[in-house]
């Protein structure tokens, strides 16, 4: 069994929350370490703080894997005069990787607000993005190969990521027919003569290629594919694309009153309070969800039909402005995307399984909110 590396957990991390999604602004990725320390064991964590950090070293872990990064802001220096500072040193001082998982995650299909809209009970067939980021083509690919490497080169393709059409895998189509191609000076053919013709029985085959993956599947079919020169075509598609974005509106598939939501999301992640905004009493059919701070794109939700909006951070003056364009509100915090650490602690465990690392993955136990309220 070969020793797990901070860079294979990334590559994991990165499959399910891939950078391209994030911000511009969005500081992710590997803010501490180095991509080929061995690991042992891993903490999942929502934030980076005096908290976390301190039980990193209590339990010797060798890498942290977070939503929120470590670093926001540029540093001027590096000492220990400064609280948070310090923290950095101490990482630094134990030889803790961190990596982070932030709006490329809240971005992500099946990330952080699938997560939340799964758990306040909104139908996954009746769901859509709230504010759209980004979209990602599609390629359709064919290529011409001998039968007797059709499944080399089948497989290659699948494996470099071709294949992929929404929740299903290694998607192919094959049609049977005959080649005919006569060599010239200068070429090494694998089958025929030069200056002869050839005629040999081929397999046509066809897949689905995201254009992120277009360079790394091309790459695979020429080191799978037996001929000198193999023939293929790289068609865009219209009709095919994956769209990312932040937040979810849908269907309620038990629809509840705001305050009703409200204590359910209070139950659902032990927090403290939550504080919303009502005029009536009325259940909800469809509502929008939003981790992190989102009250600025609830005209987004609104415009999609959500009579409710959940996010965190709400202002006195966003609470005005979603009451009077007729939307309730639940403020439940920026504290509900924690709900990324049981996640993403059943999503590495899953990883383990498939890959066979020898590696502990541990969630953090001393992560609080940082509000605390009067009773």
């Amino acid at each position: 069994m070969s020793a797990v590396t901070v860079k294979d957990l990334v590559e994991a991390m990165d499959a399910l929350a891939p950078p391209s999604l994030a911000e511009d602004w969005d500081p992710i990725g590997l803010s501490f370490g180095s991509l080929d320390k061995e690991v042992s064991k891993v903490m999942i964590a929502l934030d980076v703080d005096n908290n976390t950090i301190q039980e990193a070293i209590d339990e010797k872990v060798d890498l942290m894997i977070t939503h929120h990064p470590a670093i926001f802001k540029p540093l001027k220096t590096l000492n220990s005069q400064d609280p948070r500072r310090l923290d950095y040193i101490n990482l630094i001082k134990s030889d803790i990787a961190v990596y982070s998982a932030h709006t490329n995650l809240d971005a992500a299909e099946s990330g952080m607000n699938d997560w939340l809209a799964d758990s306040i009970g909104m139908s996954q067939s009746e769901r859509t993005i709230v504010s759209l980021n980004k979209t990602e083509g599609y390629k359709k690919l064919a290529v011409y190969v001998p039968d007797y490497a059709a499944e080399k080169v089948r497989k290659a393709l699948h494996e470099a990521g071709a294949g992929e059409v929404g929740d299903y895998k290694d998607v192919s189509y094959t049609l049977e027919g005959q080649g005919r191609f006569t060599p010239q000076e200068g070429s090494d053919p694998t089958d025929g003569e030069i200056g002869r013709e050839e005629l040999t029985h081929e397999q046509r085959i066809e897949m689905l290629v995201k254009d992120k993956w277009v360079y790394r599947v091309i790459d695979a079919l020429k080191a799978a594919h037996p001929y000198e020169e193999p023939v293929f075509d790289l068609l865009t598609l219209e009709n095919q694309t994956d769209s990312y974005g932040f937040g979810r509106v849908g269907t309620i598939e038990k629809p509840k009153s705001t305050e009703e939501m409200a204590h359910l999301i209070q139950s659902l992640f032990h927090i403290d309070g939550v504080r919303y905004g009502a005029t009536s009493k009325m259940p909800h059919k469809t509502a929008a969800i939003f981790g992190g701070s989102g009250a600025k794109y609830y005209k987004d939700a609104l415009k999609k039909g959500a009579t409710l909006f959940i996010t965190g951070d709400v202002s006195y003056h966003d609470g005005q402005d979603m009451l009077r364009d007729g939307i309730e509100f639940i403020d439940a915090g920026h504290y509900i995307e924690s709900i990324c650490v049981p996640e993403l602690f059943a999503y590495f465990n899953r990883q383990k399984e498939e890959h066979n690392w020898s590696v502990d993955i541990i969630e953090s136990k001393t992560q609080k909110d940082v509000f605390t309220y009067l009773r």
